[in-house]
């Protein structure tokens, strides 16, 4: 089939519309349905507006007390237990604790932080925190850690049971609740650390 030079042109014009349509619409049908280009992607909830933390002292189970300046320059998970340290709690402190130790050569740049309500709720699970020699426990006190993290939590009315990161700078900054799996948690402070040039 010979083309004259003006067929050849329209055909040309054809092509460079209706190409780039076939490829997008092959995209648009063939990618995953929770496929969204530019969104986030980050499975916890960002907290906003970040709340950064009022400087505090609290009372450790053993060893001296711990105050806002041990947050700085390190990213810190936060639990807050009000009572036994029941199944779902015990498996979250093990999912946090084979986090860290995940990440390897970052393992360093984060630690792990429980906040028991009372001296007594501290207490009472001490034989969980022989297994997770890498946590600090705080016993509650008006004004510390775990008042600020609850008064946030109150506000923004997240579940029980879950789990919070404050930055190096002392921001609190992301939560993840209960249902969001390790692996998901693991996957957005990776990307943190990926991106912090502090802690």
């Amino acid at each position: 089939m010979n083309l004259n030079p003006s067929q050849k042109r329209l055909l040309l014009i054809l092509a460079l519309f209706f190409i780039p349509l076939g490829i997008s619409m092959g995209w648009y049908y063939t990618l995953p349905p929770d496929y969204k280009p530019g969104s986030t992607t980050n499975h916890g909830t960002l907290i906003s507006p970040v709340y950064t933390l009022q400087d505090f002292s609290q009372p450790r189970l053993n060893g001296p007390a711990f105050a806002a300046r041990d947050m700085e320059r390190i990213w810190t998970i936060v639990h807050l237990l009000d009572g036994a340290c029941d199944e779902a709690c015990s498996k979250r402190l093990y999912d946090t604790r084979q986090l860290r130790i995940a990440l390897a050569e970052d393992m360093e740049r984060v630690q792990r932080v429980v906040v028991a309500s009372t001296p007594p709720v501290a207490e009472q699970n001490a034989r969980m925190w022989a297994s997770h020699p890498d946590l600090t426990v705080l016993t509650g006190v008006d004004g510390g850690l775990g008042a600020q993290v609850r008064a946030v939590a109150t506000e923004h009315h997240y579940p029980a049971g879950s789990v919070y990161l404050v930055d190096p700078m002392g921001n609190l900054m992301m939560q993840f609740g209960p249902e969001i799996p390790a692996k998901q948690v693991m996957k957005d402070i990776e990307k943190l650390l990926r991106l912090s040039h502090i802690g």
